[in-house]
């Protein structure tokens, strides 16, 4: 197992580095930089009313329990940081976890005296290993800051906590579904139902936010009430998920998952002749279980939009949507939509990325081998990714219009498909011209995009800056200033323009397969 643990922290240990130093230190950042952009206390105190105000705001990090420079670097990460650090967690057990014995590597590593469990083990050791020292350079960076050390401690914990939990949640997926992109889906949906619960808990200020590990990391309450009690929820359940993960591992068959796939069918339907739909089957199952999870969050907040204008008439959240030009509810909806939209992005991007993991894994050779061009590969795949955000988007759109009876708000959602486009285009631009650094490259860029609009949020960027650099944040400037039009005209010359050009590059190049 030793010799496992070392072979997986050589192969990734830029990316576990960047991705420890990254989340770990940002904490520490963020300490100087409140101090500078809210030197007073009623500095402090204005943000924080003002933010409260926002419904969405609650929604999405809780409340802030106190305007301190460390009540509030708390509120800004607690949640956030348990959700960027949830997901790369995901994205790092799967791929060791399943990758491998889809790649056919495993069988390699368990030709000498490994077993299975030890490889599972020595996967949740890699990446639980990283979460640890994500709250040990949290906890050192903000002592170094001038912070307290208790709180500084538990914020370190929490962010350690969730990331632990959310390792065992992927390894457990890893054991249901039979391959990596089921078994990311599979984790993604269950990342997304269990933030669910903390916005409506603390949108509604309901013990609802106690069934979420997001609102475990929020209502720890660091530099406040330091609540150390709380992330032990977490570590707890953690345990028991790893030990389910490695208990499944054991009596599952090689190469299988729990939910066996459907046996295909012996030839392949008249329809499925074309690199178009030979895509849009391979993404099916994706398109739907994306499409369905997250109409039904529209569906749900929605249900609750109307109830949202009646009970918050005549408070701070009422001149809150009002200077934004809409009703309560509305404005709410729009603030949660710029999170889901981004949601749609990763999945549009994870279709498109297909290209380049076809390529790797060799299945791009026999393809390409018969009438198939490369034009109508790519392209293909990029109208997949397209067509898999529009849908996602639209979903959002009708669940929340027939939960609230307020139609124009499938437009509203529609509006982010441009930005899409763009992340898209930027994807397949990069695996035209520089395949090697494509996926990593890809996903580096939607994870500062989310990182850049989290720091706008907390006036840490301008958000003129924000507003020119991501496309999400010009869309939804774009529809509270009027000038909607010309940012999607935009977006979607530079998407298309982008994708263009990654189609001219992997028609011009070789192809790599790694």
């Amino acid at each position: 197992m030793i010799t496992l643990v070392r072979a997986y922290l050589r192969r990734s240990r830029g990316r576990l580095l960047a991705w420890v130093l990254v989340l770990g230190l940002l904490p520490a950042l963020m300490v100087p930089s409140t101090a500078i952009g809210y030197p007073t206390q009623a500095d402090r105190e204005a943000f924080a009313t003002e933010s409260m105000a926002s419904l969405a705001q609650v929604a999405l990090r809780g409340p802030v329990f106190e305007a301190s420079t460390g009540g509030l670097v708390a509120w800004t990460l607690a949640s956030s940081g348990s959700l960027v650090g949830g997901i790369v967690a995901l994205l790092f057990i799967v791929g060791y976890a399943r990758s491998d014995e889809q790649a056919g590597r495993l069988e390699l590593e368990l030709a000498g005296r490994a077993t299975r469990r030890d490889q599972l083990l020595a996967a949740l050791i890699v990446v639980g290993g990283a979460g640890v020292l994500v709250g040990v350079v949290a906890f050192a960076g903000l002592v170094i800051a001038g912070m307290d050390a208790a709180g500084s401690a538990l914020l370190g914990l929490v962010l350690a906590s969730s990331i632990l939990f959310f390792t065992a949640v992927g390894a457990v997926c890893a054991q249901v579904a039979a391959d990596p992109r089921a078994a990311g889906g599979l984790a993604a949906v269950t990342l997304g139902v269990l933030f669910l619960p903390a916005a409506i808990g603390d949108a509604t200020r309901s013990s609802l936010v106690w069934a979420s590990p997001f609102g475990w990391a929020r209502h720890a309450q660091a530099f406040v009430a330091d609540r150390f009690w709380v992330p032990v929820i977490p570590l707890v359940l953690a345990g028991v998920l790893a030990w389910v993960a490695l208990r499944l591992n054991g009596v599952r068959d090689y190469g299988a998952g729990l939910i066996a796939p459907r046996p295909g069918r012996a030839r392949a339907a008249s329809w499925v002749r074309t690199p178009l739909t030979l895509a849009l089957r391979l993404e099916s199952g994706a398109l739907m279980a994306w499409t369905v999870t997250l109409a039904l969050l529209g569906l749900l907040l929605g249900s609750v939009l109307g109830s949202l204008d009646a009970q918050l008439a005549g408070t701070a959240f009422e001149d809150f949507a009002r200077r934004r030009g809409g009703s309560v509810g509305e404005v709410f909806f729009q603030f949660v939509l710029y999170l889901l939209a981004q949601i749609a992005t990763a999945a549009a991007l994870a279709a498109v990325l297909t290209l380049r993991r076809d390529e790797m894994g060799g299945l791009a050779e026999p393809l390409l081998s018969g009438p198939v061009t490369r034009v109508r590969w790519s392209v293909s795949w990029w109208a997949v990714a397209v067509c898999m955000g529009a849908a996602i988007l639209a979903g959002i759109g009708l669940g929340a219009a027939v939960g609230s009876g307020r139609w124009p708000l499938v437009l509203t959602t529609l509006a982010y498909l441009p930005a899409v486009l763009s992340i898209v285009g930027l994807a397949l631009a990069l695996v035209g011209w520089l395949p090697r650094t494509a996926v990593a490259a890809s996903w580096t860029v939607l994870g500062v995009l989310v990182m850049v609009d989290l720091l706008a949020e907390f006036n840490l960027v301008p958000a003129a800056v924000v507003g020119r650099v991501s496309p999400f944040a010009a869309t939804f400037g774009g529809l509270f200033a009027g000038n909607l039009a010309s940012v999607l005209a935009v977006l979607t010359s530079v998407g298309a323009g982008l994708a263009a050009l990654g189609v001219l590059g992997l028609r011009r190049r070789d192809l790599q397969p790694v």
